[in-house]
């Protein structure tokens, strides 16, 4: 739900070429599905929901430092610098398609 109605559309990628696959682990590990669902939509979806890019959230710019705790920063722009726009928005708008090297993909 989150990668498909969320993270995708803020990638603004086409919705007919994402297959977002998830895999439930087995019954017989304990398990609990039920808890685990509704902890995905309190902690990690719905603060995406005015915040797309995890930018302007107290709740996910905490995550984010807590993920980053040496301050590295990747050399993403280095080695796709056709995604600088994506990777420095912020929003809360999304990000023009224009600004995206698959603006022009057609399904």
């Amino acid at each position: 739900h989150r990668f498909e109605q969320m993270h995708a559309k803020a990638l603004r990628w086409p919705t007919e070429l994402f297959d977002y696959i998830g895999i439930d682990p087995p019954k017989n590990t304990g398990f609990d599905l039920e808890r685990s669902t509704a902890g995905e939509l309190v902690n990690a979806a719905r603060p995406f929901e005015n915040d797309p890019y995890g930018c302007n959230s107290p709740v996910l710019q905490q995550k984010r430092m807590e993920r980053n705790p040496f301050h590295r920063t990747p050399p993403y722009e280095l080695t796709c610098p056709e995604l600088k726009s994506l990777l420095h928005w912020c929003g809360p708008d999304l990000i023009p398609i224009s600004e995206l090297p698959w603006g022009e993909i057609k399904a």
